[in-house]
């Protein structure tokens, strides 16, 4: 395993590693809250009680990322990015829509969106102006940010010299907002009082994330070094995530990632490439920290 993460991380292979490392993390996520609330039996004391417990390792997997390196910083502030979406951003919006009573919105009979999920519609100008906050950082790496910077002359200011960066925080934070996005994207196009899901504007707006997926992993196959790489993919896997629920959605294959329990084998077997991947990558370190790498 050590001679694989010394290649993976010299090799045009880091960017393919990470982008299924995070499609996979995507899969298990949505599997493990499936598991829970099939295991609790949805919202209750005991399911409130595993989100608080998921959400404070998450935490803290942050505050160890803090203080590694660049390898084994990202895949912790990725990890921990999940584990707090999961525990306290879902189980927040969640329970809110069941204390609030809000009703789904339905159509023919079907319901589209559930409470929590109209509870995540409603930030949506919040996700805006938060992103403007985050992008007003001047010592930020963003690519996304950087490009509006350089390209809308919007430059907040001048770089601080010798600025080290927290790959922690900032794949961690990427992790949450990412999940944010994609979720207020794919409510807003589902909704049948706006894009609705079955409409041509739909079927447009899906494809063009699927371009935009490309021309990103275009961009990460050039990427060296698994900490950067893997990064990079958290966005690019997350905007090809949109897509690849609504082919599921648009009967083209079963959507094994929310069924688990059906599809028990599939999901443990990508349970546990994850899990190796994520034991590869954090072993990386021990070549980087002896060994320079290219930039």
């Amino acid at each position: 395993m050590q001679n694989l993460a010394a290649r993976l991380e010299n090799s045009s292979l880091a960017g393919w590693f990470g982008l299924l490392m995070v499609f996979f993390g995507l899969a298990v996520g949505h599997s493990a809250v499936v598991l829970q609330r099939h295991l609790t039996g949805g919202i209750s004391l005991l399911d409130s009680s595993m989100s608080l417990v998921l959400g404070a390792a998450g935490l803290v997997l942050l505050w160890i990322g803090l203080k590694r390196d660049e390898n084994q910083a990202t895949i912790l502030g990725y990890l921990a990015g999940s584990l707090i979406w999961v525990g306290i951003f879902e189980w927040t919006w969640e329970y809110f829509g069941h204390w609030l009573e809000l009703k789904p919105v339905m159509d023919d009979g079907m319901a589209i969106l559930m409470p929590g999920l109209l509870m995540i519609q409603s930030t949506s100008l919040l996700v805006i102006v938060l992103l403007f906050f985050l992008g007003a950082n001047k010592d930020t790496r963003c690519r996304m940010f950087m490009w509006f910077h350089r390209n809308f002359k919007m430059r907040p200011g001048r770089m601080t010299a010798g600025y080290k960066r927290q790959h922690a925080r900032t794949a961690a934070i990427e992790t949450v907002f990412l999940i944010w996005f994609i979720y207020i994207c794919a409510i807003f196009i589902n909704d049948p009082r706006l894009i609705r899901y079955d409409s041509v504007a739909a079927m447009v707006i899906t494809v063009g994330f699927v371009v935009w997926g490309v021309y990103l992993v275009n961009k990460l196959r050039k990427i060296r070094g698994l900490g950067a790489a893997f990064r990079y993919a958290i966005p690019t896997a997350h905007i090809l995530w949109l897509p690849i629920e609504a082919f599921s959605r648009w009967g083209l294959y079963p959507e094994v990632w929310v069924k688990p329990v059906q599809f028990a084998e599939l999901m443990t077997l990508v349970f546990i490439l994850f899990v190796m991947g994520a034991t590869v990558m954090f072993n990386t370190q021990k070549f980087t920290a002896a060994d320079p790498q290219p930039a």
